[in-house]
C-alpha cells in the first residue's frame, strides 16, 4: 500500500497516543487498529502492523518501568515466556476464525472487571500479600492472556493488569509494569506469525513504531510519577471506553 506523507504523520501521532495510553493501563490497540483500518489496510495487515507498533511501545515502557525498579522480575519472567507461547498459538488461530461474537464477550468481561475494580476502593491501590505459587499463577496469566492477545487482542493489557492485581496481589502500578513485560512477549509472538504470513505493512509499521517508542516512554513515566491510584483510574476509563466501542461494533455489523 502506498501511503501519503500526511497519512504516515497521522498514523505516527496515533501510535504515540496509543502507546501512551497502553503504557499506563493497556488498550493501545483499540486506538491503532481502527486508524489502520480507516487507512485502508486489510484486517490481517492492520492487526499485524498494530503489533509491530505495539512491540516498539512496549520496549520503552518496559525499560522505563525497569529503570524505576517497578517490575518484579521474579514473578513476571515465567509469565512472559508463557505469554509468548500463548500468542504464537493464538495468532495462528486468528487467521482462520470469525471473531464477531468475541466483541460481545470481551465487552462483557471488560465491564465486569472494571465494575468490580470501581466498587472496591482499595483494590489495587496498595500491594497485598503475594499469592502462594505466584510463579505458576503468573505463567497461567501469561499463557491465557497471551493467547487472547494473539487471537483477538483488544484489552489484553488490561486483562493482564487486572489478573495480576486480583490473583497475584500486586498494586496497579506494579501490575502495569509486569504487564508491559508480558505484553512485549505476546506482541513478539504475534509479530513473528504475522510477519511469516506477510501481514505487516513495514513502511507504515516503522513510522508507527517511532511514534510508539516516544509514547511508551511518556506514558510509563507518567504512571510511575502518579502512582497506583492514577493507573487504576486510567484503567477504569479505558476499560469502559473499550467495552462500549466493542459492544457498538458488535451491534452494528
Amino acid at each position: 500500500m502506498h501511503a501519503e506523507w500526511w497519512l504516515l504523520v497521522a498514523l505516527g501521532l496515533t501510535a504515540f497516543l496509543a502507546a501512551s495510553v497502553d503504557a499506563i493501563a493497556g488498550g493501545g490497540g483499540l486506538i491503532n487498529v481502527p486508524a489502520l483500518l480507516l487507512a485502508g489496510l486489510p484486517v490481517p495487515v492492520a492487526l499485524g502492523t498494530n503489533k509491530l507498533a505495539g512491540i516498539a511501545g512496549q520496549v520503552t515502557a518496559t525499560a522505563t518501568f525497569a529503570a524505576a525498579r517497578a517490575i518484579r522480575w521474579q514473578l513476571v519472567l515465567v509469565g512472559a515466556v508463557a505469554a509468548l507461547a500463548g500468542a504464537l498459538l493464538g495468532t495462528r488461530t486468528v487467521l482462520h476464525v470469525d471473531q464477531s461474537i468475541l466483541r460481545i464477550i470481551v465487552s462483557a468481561l471488560l465491564l465486569g472487571v472494571s465494575t468490580f475494580a470501581a466498587f472496591q476502593p482499595q483494590f489495587g491501590t496498595r500491594p497485598g500479600p503475594v499469592a502462594e505459587r505466584s510463579v505458576w499463577r503468573s505463567a497461567a496469566i501469561g499463557l491465557t492472556t497471551g493467547f487472547y492477545d494473539g487471537f483477538f487482542g483488544p484489552g489484553a493489557g488490561m486483562f493482564m493488569i487486572f489478573l495480576l492485581v486480583a490473583w497475584l496481589g500486586l498494586d496497579f502500578l506494579a501490575a502495569s509494569g509486569a504487564a508491559k513485560v508480558m505484553n512485549f512477549a505476546s506482541n513478539l509472538g504475534a509479530v513473528i506469525v504475522f510477519a511469516s504470513a506477510g501481514s505487516i505493512d513495514y513502511r507504515i509499521g516503522v513510522v508507527m513504531a517511532a511514534g510508539a517508542l516516544a509514547g511508551g516512554f511518556g506514558g510509563s513515566r507518567l504512571a510511575i510519577m502518579r502512582g497506583a491510584r492514577f493507573v487504576k483510574y486510567v484503567f477504569l476509563a479505558v476499560a469502559w471506553l473499550a467495552a462500549g466501542r466493542l459492544l457498538w461494533q458488535a451491534l452494528h455489523r
